[in-house]
């Protein structure tokens, strides 16, 4: 049996990861000492990772948010929804990739197992997924307006 997503659930889903981005940032934030040792190359490292998981995080939230809106607030058509859900989808993979990344290093440090399995991969392409949800649910939002507008000029 098939199991299709709904736009609601992956509007959901895609929110829920986006908080989990927004948390991540703020744990990384915590980690970051006042006075770095050294020459602080480590802790501006981590503030670029802060503000990567703050944007990530911030955009997935946008694009469920205005998936759940067009899908409560009107009836969207096949392309405009197609393309809203995809960028919402993209959006929260690009997420879970970023915060990923970030988990296993941490479950690696806390347990110094090297069984865990590191993805080196997963947050380049986290970064390349963020601009793709982005580009997807801004075509899906231009698609809906179009179609609204047309929907008001034949009624």
């Amino acid at each position: 049996m098939r199991f299709p997503p709904t736009p609601r659930i992956v509007a959901i889903g895609t929110a829920v990861l986006g908080v989990f981005a927004l948390i991540t940032a703020g744990v990384t934030f915590a980690t970051i000492p006042e006075n770095p040792p050294g020459d602080g190359f480590a802790a501006g490292l981590a503030g670029i990772f802060v503000m990567v998981y703050l944007v990530a995080g911030v955009l997935a939230l946008a694009e469920a948010g205005l998936l759940y809106l067009v899908v409560q607030t009107c009836t969207p058509g096949e392309w405009p929804l197609r393309l809203l859900t995809l960028g919402a989808a993209v959006g929260g993979s690009a997420v879970f990739l970023l915060v990923s990344q970030y988990a296993l290093s941490v479950l690696w440090s806390l347990t110094g197992s090297y069984y865990v399995l590191r993805i080196s991969s997963a947050f380049s392409m986290g970064l390349v997924f963020v601009p793709a949800g982005l580009i997807c649910t801004g075509l899906g939002a231009v698609l809906q307006v179009v179609d609204g507008i047309r929907a008001e000029t034949h009624s």
